[in-house]
């Protein structure tokens, strides 16, 4: 069933009433209109050249009017509208009811709904970088102390200076990220084989515990113009979705190529993994909020967007899933 568009008017045509499906779709809330003649915020709804609403209100029956051409912001929709009369007092109509159900959804509209998302999921990444400071000190200040107390153990010393490392660079991360934006960072020239070479040491714990095999494979790579901090972020996102995936059992390869894509170069990562594999080569995971793994993938697709890069998911039910990160290679 197509989505319904729904506002009411008083006898003047003016907004009483805006619903909250379409204030998403114009990105105008019910502060902003209400008390404004609906003609000043949508296009007239016209019947035969007349104003369909002063049809109704002068006729007091309500009106039907299929296929309607309705101009939706920047697009054109064909669209069922339903006005009529939800108050009469005295003889006179006190209140319209206006119903727009669109055969599609407005291309505009569905671009002011992605966006209202980004401010949501920004909303909830401020809360959540709040939260995470305090215990992340905490934490710190235990693999401090570890690496002291055993400094005797050369793997435990090891894990723990990456670990220490990281979580300063985190801490810096949410500093700037509380201080200006997410998308805020410094363009700098990450060494992509350096940063994956960390990221299979820190990860091999948690691939042994699951019975997991892992290979990987580094090419010969120039260096990418992205901050390493979260290209690192990225490619967590991509490396802890497939070790989920595959649970017990399973093999991990990662390796580094360089591709010419539309006459430009980039440096590849390619994740692939034995697990169950994805629908529609994981576009419609993109949108899960299973164990945040849609989000994860989202959220790299997104970092690497910012950089010039793109994501490419190749995937087939019980075929596993292979995942490439194509960053701009750094001039």
């Amino acid at each position: 069933m197509n989505q319904a568009y729904s506002f009411c008017t008083d006898g003047r045509l003016c907004i009483n009433s805006w619903g909250k499906e379409i204030s998403e779709a114009t990105g105008m809330p019910s502060s902003a209109v209400i008390g404004t003649e609906y003609y000043k915020i949508l296009p007239r709804i016209l019947d035969d050249d007349r104003d369909a609403l002063s049809v109704v209100l002068r006729e007091k029956r309500p009106l039907n009017i299929r296929e309607y051409s309705f101009n939706c912001l920047h697009d054109r929709v064909k669209a069922d509208i339903t006005i009529e009369p939800s108050r009469i007092d005295n003889g006179s109509v006190e209140e319209l009811r206006v119903e727009i159900v669109p055969y599609s959804s407005c291309l505009m509209a569905r671009k002011l709904q992605n966006s209202q998302r980004l401010i949501d999921i920004g909303k909830i990444a401020s809360t959540l970088a709040h939260g995470v400071r305090n215990p992340l000190n905490a934490i710190k200040g235990s693999v401090v102390y570890l690496r002291e107390k055993y400094s005797n153990e050369q793997t435990l010393v090891e894990f723990t200076r990456i670990m220490e490392e990281e979580i300063t660079r985190l801490d810096n991360f949410i500093s700037k990220f509380l201080s200006t934006s997410v998308s805020v960072a410094g363009l700098s020239e990450s060494d992509v084989n350096v940063l994956l070479k960390k990221v299979e040491v820190y990860t091999s714990l948690q691939i042994h515990a699951k019975d997991i095999t892992a290979a990987y494979e580094y090419g010969n790579v120039p260096l990418a113009a992205i901050d390493s901090f979260q290209l690192e972020q990225a490619v967590l996102n991509v490396i802890n979705n497939a070790i989920e995936a595959m649970g017990s059992g399973g093999h991990l390869a990662v390796r580094t190529a360089t591709r010419m894509v539309s006459g430009n170069e980039y440096v590849l990562i390619e994740v692939s993994d034995t697990g169950p594999g994805m629908a529609d080569n994981g576009v419609s995971d993109m949108s899960r909020e299973d164990k945040g793994r849609g989000f994860g993938l989202f959220i790299t697709r997104e970092i690497l967007q910012y950089y010039g890069g793109f994501l490419e998911i190749k995937s087939k039910k019980g075929a596993g899933t292979t995942v490439g990160l194509y960053l701009r290679v750094s001039s």
